[in-house]
């Protein structure tokens, strides 16, 4: 069974599908900590520079996200984990240029497939909650039940701003929102895997919504479709 959740920047996805994979005994499956995971190796291990990492060479993709090197582990208790070559790398995921290269890097083809290919891979031993901006309509687009969430641009800003400072980079208001706005664009407008509500998606509009709220109404939805909720 897969469950998508797709959304802009600072929608609420990611902490209400943690919270829906839990209450399912689900997997939960980032796409983004993927992406910022293969940022993060070009950079360091393949010593990418800011002017090159929106065409990295494809077989250093193949190379950086081979099965037995680059390593998603998700449970309860510990979270989404990234590792490479057995280094836990997910800390140094949180650093700001890494989300911007991550974000530059969807942009390409070649990264878009192969890390296309790994969420096949996981999803080949999992019930998954996968979470990002296209796991409905390009990953996994016969997924039996997808959402798209979303909230106002000022809503977005103010959550890109407080989630920014928990990680140290602190923002002002307006910088947050011109960052979230910057990434709208590319997310929306790229040529591959563009943001787009999936072909058969809930949309949940949570600018004035708890994360329980949200919860609720997506285990109703899970519910009516006949799926076990524990």
């Amino acid at each position: 069974m897969i469950i998508t959740i797709d959304g802009p920047t600072a929608s609420g996805k990611t902490s209400v599908a943690r919270m829906l994979a839990q209450r399912l005994g689900y997997y939960y499956l980032s796409s983004g900590l993927l992406f910022r995971g293969l940022a993060y190796v070009l950079v360091h291990e393949y010593k990418y520079q800011e002017q090159d990492i929106h065409n990295p060479r494809k077989a250093d993709i193949d190379a950086a996200v081979a099965h037995d090197r680059f390593i998603y582990r998700y449970d309860t208790i510990d979270n989404e984990q990234l590792f490479f070559d057995t280094q836990n790398i997910t800390s140094f995921l949180r650093d700001k240029k890494i989300t911007d290269y991550s974000s530059i890097l969807a942009t390409n083809t070649d990264v878009r497939r192969a890390l296309v290919a790994l969420q096949h891979y996981l999803a080949d031993s999992h019930d998954l909650v996968a979470e990002g901006r296209d796991t409905g309509s390009v990953v996994f687009p016969h997924a039996p039940i997808k959402f798209f969430l979303t909230a106002s641009i000022e809503v977005r800003a103010a959550r890109w701003q407080k989630d920014q400072h928990a990680k140290g980079n602190h923002l002002t208001l307006a910088q947050a929102r011109t960052a979230v706005e910057q990434r709208d664009e590319r997310d929306y407008n790229r040529a591959h895997g563009p943001l787009c509500v999936p072909q058969g998606a809930i949309e949940i509009d949570d600018s004035l919504l708890r994360k329980e709220e949200v919860l609720a109404l997506m285990m109703k939805v899970v519910s009516d479709h006949g799926e076990c909720c524990t």
